[in-house]
């Protein structure tokens, strides 16, 4: 309440609130996502990446958002790519139809390919790859040379420059967790609760490593780099409160 001579004592609270407001609008205009939505993520491997994504959903608690997680047909990016997008249209064909099952999401909010870069720029063809996935309305998530550099991220800040294929960049996986490392689902599984402790630390070098590659104007795809923590972070942004991660 004014005072006699128009002074408001409680001046700063109005203040206060429309600063938080401000805030909490910017940070809303960043998210990638919203609380809820429903992801579709197709991955090139078939054990490491859908086993990454099922810790990570579990680590997210995102049992009552609908994350449909799975292989593509072939290790080709452009067949993965293929797969999402014949995915995303026998969902709205079975919705059409009344086929979907009771715990199944109306639509897709989001569909994304995990892909690898290294064969798709030996073979030549990775603005096929990008053409491809614009057409068909996937985003997409790659790494170079392959989805282990993402998971190196996780251990430690680095853009060494030696890791010119897939083998050399599952070596570094290894070396740095100090503990054996494949693509055996076995094996996979046991190193996975490691990654799960690090992997808020792995979106922030991804970030610092892009902003290098920027910097250095070093030409798309930037070996060694990743677009994997945009599909983490729009992810975290649809988990529930309690388990968002603040990134």
């Amino acid at each position: 309440m004014s005072d006699a001579c128009g002074y408001d004592p409680d001046w700063w609270k109005a203040a206060k609130a429309t600063s938080i407001e401000r805030k909490r609008r910017a940070a809303s205009s960043r998210k990638l996502a919203k609380l809820g939505d429903t992801f579709l993520v197709v991955t090139e491997g078939v054990v490491t990446e859908p086993v990454y994504f099922e810790f990570l959903l579990t680590d997210l608690q995102l049992y009552a958002v609908h994350v449909v997680v799975m292989p593509g047909r072939a290790s080709d990016p452009r067949h993965v790519i293929e797969t999402a997008a014949d995915e995303v249209k026998d969902h709205a064909r079975r919705r059409r139809k009344g086929e979907l099952a009771v715990d199944e999401p109306q639509r897709f909010d989001h569909v994304w390919a995990v892909i690898d870069t290294d064969v798709a720029v030996r073979n030549g063809i990775w603005n096929d790859v990008k053409q491809l996935a614009v057409a068909k309305k996937v985003k997409l998530a790659h790494s170079t040379p392959c989805f282990e550099y993402w998971l190196l991220l996780h251990l430690k800040d680095t853009t060494r420059g030696d890791l010119v294929d897939g083998d050399s960049a599952k070596h570094a996986v290894k070396e740095a967790l100090g503990r054996d490392y494949s693509t055996n689902e076995r094996v996979a599984r046991e190193a996975m609760p490691l990654f799960m402790q690090l992997w808020t630390k792995a979106v922030q070098h991804a970030k610092r490593v892009r902003e290098h590659h920027v910097a250095a104007a070093t030409p798309e795809p930037a070996n060694p780099s990743t677009e994997v923590d945009p599909l983490i972070r729009a992810l975290n942004d649809s988990a529930p409160d309690h388990s968002r991660k603040p990134l």
